[in-house]
């Protein structure tokens, strides 16, 4: 019943799209995409861009924001406070973790690693905030 209310559907999708959309903006040149390159000993015609990477991250991002959604709920998360926190433990216990052991044991440089981890937070923040909007509009809009 939870997976297919509108509520839950069309605020997991939205909140998976805002992350990933982020991910557009953090890693735009002007904003954190310069220092990453850099960071990875890398220029930007050494990326050879193609649409895989979008659109696994996209699905990523909706199978972040579909257990986001289901934790809220299952946790009876009803308050902005209880959101912002819940995105802050998912981080902290499972997405900050894993990105830095790998960058520990594959030598990946510690810089890049701290935007990736970043971007990963305000993601989760940003899946929060959807669904702080969307209980908001659902009690004083609906």
């Amino acid at each position: 019943m939870l997976f297919t209310s509108p509520h839950f559907l069309v605020t997991t999708f939205f909140s998976g799209l805002l992350a990933f959309m982020l991910g557009m903006i953090w890693y735009h040149p002007a904003v954190m995409g310069r220092k990453w390159l850099k960071a990875r000993g890398m220029e930007g015609q050494d990326m050879k861009p193609t649409p895989l990477p979008f659109v696994v991250s996209f699905m990523l991002w909706l199978v972040a924001a579909t257990f986001f959604s289901f934790l809220a709920a299952v946790l009876n998360v009803t308050s902005a406070p209880g959101y912002l926190c819940l995105a802050s433990l998912l981080w902290v216990g499972f997405a900050m973790p894993p990105t830095l052991m790998g960058a520990l044991y594959t030598g990946y440089p510690m810089e890049a690693m701290s935007i990736d981890s970043s971007y990963q937070l305000a993601g989760y923040y940003l899946l929060g905030v959807t669904h702080i909007v969307a209980a908001y509009l659902r009690v004083h809009v609906l």
